[in-house]
């Protein structure tokens, strides 16, 4: 049985059904995007500038705002156009 080393993040749950992944800067995220926070998928329902374009607030149904620094993969739904 394979087991996890001590330095090894735990494998990432599959993502929303109908997104695709793609790591953007704070500044290309948008609304209804999905962020793993806290072993789950956040969907972002609003966002806030943080002072800065580098950074944002981005605001979640079921869980506090979380600062955005740094570029992050995030989960956009597929355009079906």
């Amino acid at each position: 049985m394979y087991e996890h080393r001590a330095n090894e993040s735990p494998p990432l749950p599959p993502p929303p059904i109908g997104t695709i992944g793609h790591t953007r800067p704070p500044g290309d995220v948008r609304v209804g995007d999905f962020v793993y926070l806290d072993g789950e998928y956040q969907r972002v329902r609003d966002m806030r500038s943080a002072g800065t374009a580098a950074h944002r607030v981005l605001i979640f149904a079921r869980r506090e705002p979380w600062v955005m620094r740094e570029a992050r993969t995030t989960y956009r739904p597929i355009d079906r156009h």
